[in-house]
């Protein structure tokens, strides 16, 4: 405690100047060892000895909200440490071995600190009983880790990792976790969020400031969501009726996204961040179906994935939902990767004159057209086996 003291700036309103450590303020000792340090928000500078994982005893330890510089100390061998909160200082690094033997760590917050570029360490899979990780704004780089599954961390609750450098997906075994709270808004993360539909103990989910895209998942499984924050995304589809119907839902925010079909109607309680004109809607008023034509538009592009820009890497299949534009007189489908086969029912389109499925990979059957039609087949080597 002594080397502690020394590391640190104490200002004299926080007194540690008994010799006994244990009659220091905000100290607190069983049997004569020390089993708590917490000091937030004294106006503490200085640094960490490393000495501090000499205190074997030791359960919570927080300093959130100093102006404590250098590096995080490793606490590995710590096996009675409960809690600790550095967050809100002015640490520069973080030690890999840091979980090593914390086999009580239920809670760590490491939020508002300038680490120096860093992941989160292997080491952090011994720490199986965490209820809370928090380390919004801390400067995590590297892709989205795959460390916290259910497997592990059956006790997770708080998943907080916003403001970082993180990219790539959110790993598929987060499914089945029991994370209520998850937060990763603000960084690169990309690819779909459907693991979430798995996700059934989340609480609050914020994704927002991201480059999310695809469809919006199954709500259904979610009975005790409340906040869902998906705006500055690439979402595309039609908003789920399982996330309009869902009874806890106060705020939902789908601002700035490529969202499709009717505007939807939440219920009169629900706080809705959904800026007019900033997603695709069909109409601006919540609630009111879009023309019969757009549905149909809408049932073929769900055929390939709702995908961001309709034209741009169409991949799928042919969505017999076209023989319902009965006005169609020319179909271009070329050169998308489209697999499947061309479906009969496009010969019942009345007025179709052109239709142009070159350079995919469709096969079976050719359907037969009218004499009227100027089929373009070519580049599709399997067509007609």
């Amino acid at each position: 405690m002594e080397k502690l003291k020394a590391s640190l700036v104490i200002p004299s309103s926080l007194d540690w100047s008994d010799p006994d450590p244990c009659k220091w303020n905000h100290v607190v000792c069983e049997n004569q060892r020390v089993t708590r340090i917490q000091i937030p928000s004294q106006n503490v500078g200085g640094t960490l000895a490393p000495d501090v994982k000499d205190l074997s005893e030791l359960q919570i330890f927080e300093v959130m909200n100093n102006q404590i510089g250098g590096p995080i100390p490793s606490f590995a061998g710590l096996s009675q440490l409960q809690v600790t909160n550095f967050q809100t200082n002015n640490f520069s690094s973080f030690p890999a071995d840091f979980f090593t033997g914390l086999s009580s760590l239920s809670q760590i917050y490491l939020d508002y600190n300038s680490f120096d570029p860093w992941e989160i360490p292997d080491s952090i899979k011994e720490a199986t009983t965490l209820t809370n990780f928090s380390a919004n704004k801390a400067n995590i780089q590297g892709m989205f880790p795959g460390l916290f599954d259910p497997a592990t961390f059956s006790s997770l609750q708080i998943l907080h990792l916003a403001m970082n450098n993180l990219t790539g997906e959110l790993p598929a075994n987060l499914a089945g976790s029991g994370i209520s709270s998850l937060w990763v808004n603000g960084q690169s993360l990309s690819g779909t969020i459907q693991v979430i539909q798995n996700m059934s103990s989340l609480q609050e989910v914020w994704l927002h400031g991201n480059q999310f895209s695809g469809l919006l998942p199954d709500f259904s499984m979610l009975t005790g969501l409340q906040q869902l924050s998906l705006r500055d995304n690439q979402f595309t589809g039609i908003v789920p009726t399982s996330l309009i119907n869902l009874k806890t839902l106060n705020i939902v925010n789908l601002t700035n996204n490529e969202l499709q079909g009717s505007t939807p109607k939440f219920a009169d309680g629900v706080m809705v961040d959904m800026i007019p004109g900033t997603n695709s809607f069909c109409l601006d008023d919540p609630g009111v179906a879009c023309d019969e034509r757009v549905d149909i538009l809408l049932s073929i592009a769900e055929a390939v994935g709702y995908p961001e820009v309709f034209a741009d890497r169409l991949t799928g299949t042919i969505s017999s939902d076209f023989a319902k534009l009965t006005s169609l007189t020319t179909l271009v489908l070329s050169g998308d990767n489209l697999t499947g086969t061309i479906p009969e029912e496009l010969t019942t389109l009345p007025n179709l004159t052109r239709l142009d499925v070159s350079d995919n990979n469709l096969n079976g059957k050719i359907p037969s057209f009218s004499s009227n039609v100027t089929l373009i087949t070519f580049g599709n080597p399997d067509l007609g086996k």
